[in-house]
């Protein structure tokens, strides 16, 4: 099942075949290593419900996620990938989140404090 479809990735996880990232510029099919399996649905589920409150648009905190997942799936030692290997669940997730709050500001022209 596809979850995440961009321009550049999308991210499927399947009951028997797991987590999948397609780089659709190149076509080429990466699979996450077991650390980086177990950070995605630690911080999905931080995202998705324990901290959806945070979010000012909850679709785009989940965009986010999922997109730094594919960057660092597909390449480990990105800024992506460094960030996902070091940073605790929580921490990503706050991360991730307030990332894309700055993202829906920008988007809307709202003032910072909101």
């Amino acid at each position: 099942m596809v979850i995440f479809d961009s321009t550049y990735f999308s991210v499927s996880q399947g009951w028997l075949t797991g987590w999948k990232v397609k780089d659709k510029t190149t076509g080429a099919i990466t699979i996450p290593n077991a650390a980086m399996k177990c950070q995605i649905g630690l911080v999905w589920m931080q995202v998705r419900r324990t901290k959806k409150h945070l979010s000012l648009n909850h679709d785009q905190s989940e965009d986010m996620l999922f997109f730094s997942f594919a960057n660092a799936v597909r390449d480990p030692s990105s800024s992506d990938g460094k960030l996902w290997m070091s940073l605790e669940p929580d921490a990503l997730a706050d991360l991730l989140i307030s990332e894309a709050n700055k993202t829906v500001r920008d988007i809307f022209h709202t003032p910072s404090w909101w």
